[in-house]
């Protein structure tokens, strides 16, 4: 594993994100999320990504953490306030960011959590309110650092400018959906993501912010995880949940995967590990959020920080 240091005098943190939006953290099962939990971290991965809305994700995080020798050698990011989403009855504000904060860190059993971040927007809801409640709970020490995921440009731009104005802090991170894959549609509902042609003006700007970018679907939600091979006999939706066919099939993202698996054929590759090495080698300040369940695919996934990738390579496994 990779560590980097973001903020000078913190410790670093594992350039792969363990996600814990999988079946086995949000189930009802506490002793089989514990071990997948420690599979992780005995892995090599020290952050963790996890959300008020992920089942019994932050339970199940909580309950693990209290087996661990000391929480200080754990990174968590944790996402509340998701107005927006399909099937959310959520609506924004500061007091239900507070509220969820507050409820987030009793099912995590911490007093703090290192990065808040919202996980979607309410456009109609002023900033101000967000922006002085972050502040608020990074004053009071339940956020060290805070960030959006799922929010437009030009709702960032507006917080920011209201932080400056008042002399209060902006966010610090970022995290949309990024990978190889593009999405076609998005069955979520108020979902962000800057890959694509479409969106290289937004993905300019993410990068060239110099803020960490907590990369979500990095695998595009499985699609490019091996599960499915463009020259196999089987359909994909018997290789897919419905889920990654909704937002990223296409023959598009067809011709890049079948282009990932030649490539990864000529290298020795597994496709899922040629395809987080594309992400990595686009960016230092990006972090791809995984979330493999066995032991042998988080190694997978680790050994993509070993490669790297020419950008006539990069090129090629975007546009052919």
């Amino acid at each position: 594993m990779e560590y980097k240091t973001i903020y000078e005098g913190e410790r670093p943190i594992s350039r792969l994100i363990y996600g814990t939006g999988n079946n086995q953290i949000m189930g009802d099962d506490v002793g089989a999320a514990k071990d997948c939990l420690q599979r992780a971290l005995e892995s090599g991965f020290t952050t963790f990504d996890t959300a008020y809305s992920y089942g019994n994700a932050e339970i199940n995080v909580g309950q693990w953490l209290m087996t661990i020798k000391s929480r200080e050698e754990i990174t968590i990011i944790d996402k509340g306030c998701n107005p927006g989403q399909k099937g959310s009855t959520e609506c924004m504000s500061a007091d239900l960011i507070e509220r969820q904060n507050k409820e987030s860190l009793n099912r995590l059993q911490t007093d703090y959590v290192e990065y808040y971040v919202l996980h979607r927007d309410d456009p109609n809801y002023p900033v101000g309110p967000i922006i002085e409640v972050l502040n608020k709970l990074k004053e009071e020490k339940k956020i060290l650092h805070f960030g959006v995921s799922n929010w437009s440009l030009d709702r960032i731009r507006q917080a920011n400018f209201y932080a400056k104005d008042h002399g209060l802090e902006g966010f610090e991170t970022l995290s949309p959906a990024y990978s190889l894959a593009t999405f076609v549609s998005d069955p979520w509902g108020g979902s962000v993501t800057i890959s694509g042609e479409n969106n290289k003006e937004l993905r300019e700007v993410y990068l060239k912010s110099g803020l960490p970018i907590f990369a979500y679907s990095s695998l595009a939600r499985g699609y490019l995880s091996g599960k499915f091979f463009t020259g196999g006999k089987k359909p994909i939706e018997k290789c897919l949940w419905w889920a990654p066919i909704q937002e990223y099939d296409c023959q598009e993202n067809r011709d890049r995967l079948q282009r990932l698996e030649t490539m990864a054929q000529d290298k020795d590759l597994s496709v899922p590990r040629l395809a987080l090495a594309w992400l990595l080698n686009q960016s230092p300040n990006i972090y791809p959020i995984v979330s493999p369940s066995s032991l042998s695919h988080m190694e997978e996934n680790i050994k993509a920080l070993d490669i790297h990738l020419s950008q006539e390579e990069m090129d090629y496994l975007l546009k052919g």
